[in-house]
């Protein structure tokens, strides 16, 4: 009996513990949250779940390890955070020997379904409004697809940074991409800090309404990093989220900047040949027109502005600053008096520029006579 009682004992034992291995091992499968993932310490982990901007709960790779931006600045996020993306759109120009022999997905509005397929991406950063309408056809390809929208981000220069890198699981790596950042534009304020260049303005468009660059934008926040007080009013962000907002040169007569910046036609144009591209249209010809081109935000085609809907046809940086010049309204102005007027080069724009080079190039153009 006291033998039967044993064998009892030693089975419902045995019994037990094929039941724990047996949840041990549905635990190991299961998804976690992100803060189950940060507690838990296992690496048989493989996914899990994070908020997107389109407030959508994804499953996310853990060591994601086949990585697609299809949006140029987003692109330049995912190589200054230490990783090879396995493709790139046509905007993305930045000068990485490790991009140059990347395989090309089309443009950033319109990317290569079939050519995505062929890369086999297991994760996807999306753009939240220029990518949201072929979600179903960016999910058939089986992998993550985590939308981003860059209009939230606080500071547009350095973008939303803070979420791609949470993505990739290497948010230290975005915070020594920060200090840099930072610390590269604290060395150029100190520079600058002895030029009588104090206040700004960044413009495309014509003389009589012309499209100027808010604070946040990205353009607005290259002038900020240099030290340079923006004239376009902070209350104006209250009221638009748009980058570039309608300003007259009446306004700008009155406040009178002391360096003016100009963007050349087609500056988010996809190759330097200008061919394809999101870049917008200029109503009328050069200062002369109402019209401008509107930026879109990152990756988003520029409008048609401006009187005639006429597009302007190739012009030399050296053209375009002596349409300026020569404009009785424009020769008003400190900045052209005194050759404060400059042209931006057409690769400083979000995915065709470091950022680091933007500052270093925009400091330059500036103030010339302090390097």
């Amino acid at each position: 009996m006291n033998k039967k009682k044993v064998f009892l004992a030693v089975l419902l034992m045995f019994v037990l513990c094929i039941a724990a291995i047996g949840c041990g091992k549905k635990q190991d499968d299961a998804v976690y949250s992100e803060n189950d993932f940060s507690d838990a310490g296992d690496e048989q982990v493989k996914v899990r779940l994070l908020k997107d901007d389109l407030e959508r709960e994804v499953e996310v790779p853990v060591q994601p390890q086949r990585v697609l931006a299809l949006n140029s600045a987003m692109m330049e996020m995912v190589f200054e955070l230490g990783v090879i993306p396995v493709g790139k759109v046509s905007e993305y120009i930045v000068p990485r020997p490790e991009a140059q022999d990347l395989p090309g997905i089309s443009f950033e509005n319109s990317p290569n379904i079939e050519m995505i397929n062929k890369l086999a991406p297991d994760l996807i950063i999306a753009h939240a409004s220029n990518h949201s309408q072929i979600q179903d056809s960016l999910e058939a390809t089986g992998a993550a697809v985590f939308y981003i929208d860059p209009g939230k981000a606080e500071d547009q220069l350095i973008g939303r940074i803070d979420l791609v890198s949470e993505v990739l699981g290497c948010k230290a790596e975005a915070d020594v991409c920060v200090q840099r950042i930072r610390e590269k534009a604290e060395s150029l304020q100190k520079i600058l800090a002895g030029s009588p260049i104090k206040t700004a303005l960044l413009i495309q468009g014509g003389s009589q309404s012309v499209r100027a660059a808010q604070t946040f934008c990205f353009w607005g926040r290259l002038l900020s990093f240099l030290g340079l007080e923006n004239i376009v009013p902070e209350e104006v962000a209250k009221t638009t989220k748009a980058g570039f907002v309608n300003f007259d040169i009446e306004t700008v007569i009155q406040k009178d900047p002391d360096v003016l910046l100009i963007l050349q036609p087609g500056f988010r144009s996809a190759s330097e040949g200008g061919q394809g591209g999101n870049g917008g249209k200029q109503g009328g010809q050069g200062p002369q027109g109402n019209g401008g081109n509107k930026p879109g935000g990152e990756g988003q085609q520029g409008k048609t502005g401006g009187e005639g809907q006429q597009e302007l046809k190739s012009i030399s940086p050296e053209e375009l600053l002596a349409m300026y010049q020569d404009d009785p309204m424009w020769k008003q102005l400190s900045a052209v008096k005194n050759g404060h007027i400059y042209i931006v080069p057409d690769n400083v724009s979000p995915g065709r520029i470091r950022i680091l080079d933007a500052l270093d190039v925009m400091a330059k153009l500036i103030v010339p006579e302090a390097f």
